[in-house]
């Protein structure tokens, strides 16, 4: 009896143990997925108004950033020309024309991102310029008020872009100071991609407000910023960005950063109650 007694105690106490050690290994799964991939979620690091005020220097790796988005457009360590991200893969076009692809620890200043998934995909048919195209665009997108990630596929007939050149020396110049050095390059009869996004107004110094693309040639030689394309039979594929995920630079650059200030005079006098 004394044997079978403890014969029952064994037991129970195993399928105890059974029991929490599936509850542990569940737990610890669950640990991976703390920041699961997330489609159509604009994360971003950075803030324009910064960026442009003269903080170029990279903050976040290429290999992080790459866990963020495999879509999106950001700027290089040091300003040396733009960052497209396209099929997970970054593309670094420089100011001298040429288009690299850094290795992951590289680092960016500025990025927005998100694992693109497009929910609407149509043809611009007729021969549309870069004013026509977003014209059209537009027509489609439901308000200007929600996000959208925005990719343009085709032969163009003529794109030209622009990169801005490296900076050296602190205290860095602020980016319209610099505006007579971008260079800009003309294509003509190329393939390739636009990646980009469409922001909303209230989004503006945080981000960009408006349409915003680079470009990335097929043989994957040619990019920059889009100043200006032309092209016909256009894939278009839309994706809306239902969330928005904001990290800012942890240096001391950022933290000491001079914002303008914005005034709301509406919102003050709501907090003071008048």
């Amino acid at each position: 009896m004394k044997n079978i007694f403890y014969f029952i105690l064994w037991a129970a106490s195993s399928h105890f143990n059974a029991q929490q050690t599936d509850n542990s290994n569940s737990s610890l799964k669950n640990t991976t997925t703390d920041h699961p991939m997330k489609y159509n979620e604009l994360y971003q690091h950075g803030i324009a108004d910064a960026f442009i005020g003269g903080l170029y220097k990279g903050t976040l790796s290429l290999r992080n950033l790459k866990l963020k988005g495999d879509f999106g457009l950001g700027a290089p360590d040091m300003l040396d020309g733009e960052l497209t991200i396209l099929d997970g893969q970054v593309y670094q076009t420089k100011a001298t024309g040429q288009t690299v692809t850094p290795d992951d620890q590289f680092k960016s200043s500025l990025a927005f991102v998100t694992f693109f998934q497009p929910d609407r995909i149509f043809t611009l048919k007729n021969k549309v310029n870069h004013q026509k195209a977003l014209q059209e665009i537009s027509e489609v997108l439901p308000g200007t008020n929600t996000m959208f990630a925005i990719k343009i596929t085709g032969k163009f007939t003529h794109m030209k872009t622009r990169a801005f050149p490296p900076v050296e020396k602190e205290p860095f110049p602020t980016l319209t100071s610099i505006a007579d050095r971008q260079k800009t390059f003309d294509f003509s009869n190329t393939e390739g991609t636009l990646v980009g996004f469409y922001l909303p107004e209230y989004l503006n110094g945080i981000n960009i407000k408006g349409f915003h693309f680079h470009f990335i040639s097929s043989d994957k030689k040619n990019g920059g910023h889009v100043l200006d394309f032309e092209g016909e039979n256009l894939k278009t594929e839309i994706a809306p960005l239902e969330s928005f995920r904001l990290e800012t630079p942890k240096d001391k650059d950022f933290r000491n950063f001079q914002f303008e200030t914005k005034n709301n005079e509406s919102l003050e006098l709501l907090e003071q109650g008048k």
